[in-house]
């Protein structure tokens, strides 16, 4: 065949059509997939959450289908009998389940991990000593991202326990110490009026915090704690914010908060 005057052999002009259809129906099918699953649309059975995972799965399935079925065709294109092989994957499925068994056993957690609700995409997680906010979930593998920009990608398989911080409100802890001069009954007053004030102050609380009493006594310092729940995934911004009032109010009513000193002793 002539292309330009230029003679390109049938397999080669054929391999450049395979690939170019291949090309336009995964950007077709996930087009139609975005646009179906659309978190920003509302849904009869799903929420966003949901919507976001689902879409990202089934892109991640398109892709994987879509260059199988491309990769055979070109081995059919070059004379491999892909009937026959197709045919033997059956003799040889035993040692494909072992080879590929880690494949496998991410695409079965990938399923669980949809289905069992254990996070979706926008969810701040904590998955073993990572914390963060998970970006995708393919078949393979989980995309998370911590709030310091860095992503770990996490194979399916090897997600065994989450801690999500999505699924229900949250509590801010703020641990406030002052110093064993201060008259606590005075601190815990000025702590208890702060908090009153907070509701209006930080939307993302959902109720008033509560200032809970002395929660410990430090080697410099006596702790206060206050808890306040918040909306979900809202409480590292909220406990923050929760400090820098409760600094305020102490520094305008003159209470220290006492900060790691070292006494020096000369000895004559």
């Amino acid at each position: 065949m002539k292309i330009f005057g230029i003679t390109i052999a049938k397999e080669i002009y054929m391999t450049i059509i395979i690939v170019l259809l291949a090309f336009i129906i995964e950007k077709t099918l996930k087009t139609i997939v975005k646009k179906t699953f659309d978190p920003d649309k509302k849904h009869k059975k799903f929420d966003a959450r949901k919507l976001s995972t689902i879409r990202s799965l089934l892109c991640s399935l398109v892709k994987y289908v879509v260059w199988i079925f491309a990769l055979l065709s070109l081995l059919g294109l070059y004379g491999v009998n892909t009937a026959a092989l197709v045919t033997g994957l059956g003799v040889v499925s035993l040692v494909v389940g072992l080879a590929f068994q880690d494949i496998l056993k991410d695409v079965l957690a990938g399923t669980s991990i949809l289905f069992e609700n254990w996070f979706a995409v926008g969810d701040l997680v904590k998955i073993g000593d990572f914390t963060g906010t998970i970006l995708s979930v393919g078949l393979k593998s989980t995309r998370i991202q911590a709030y310091t920009g860095e992503i770990r990608i996490i194979s399916n398989r090897n997600i065994n326990e989450v801690t999500n911080y999505s699924l229900d409100k949250t509590l801010a802890v703020v641990d406030i110490p002052v110093s064993y001069e201060t008259k606590l009954d005075k601190a815990e007053k000025i702590l208890k009026l702060t908090a009153a004030t907070l509701k209006e102050k930080l939307p993302m609380l959902v109720e008033e915090p509560e200032v809970w009493g002395v929660q410990s006594l430090a080697d410099s310092s006596v702790l206060f704690r206050i808890v306040g729940k918040c909306k979900p995934a809202k409480h590292f911004e909220v406990e923050r914010q929760m400090k820098k009032e409760f600094k305020e109010a102490l520094d305008k009513n003159g209470i220290k908060i006492p900060y790691m000193q070292i006494e020096v002793h000369n000895e004559k």
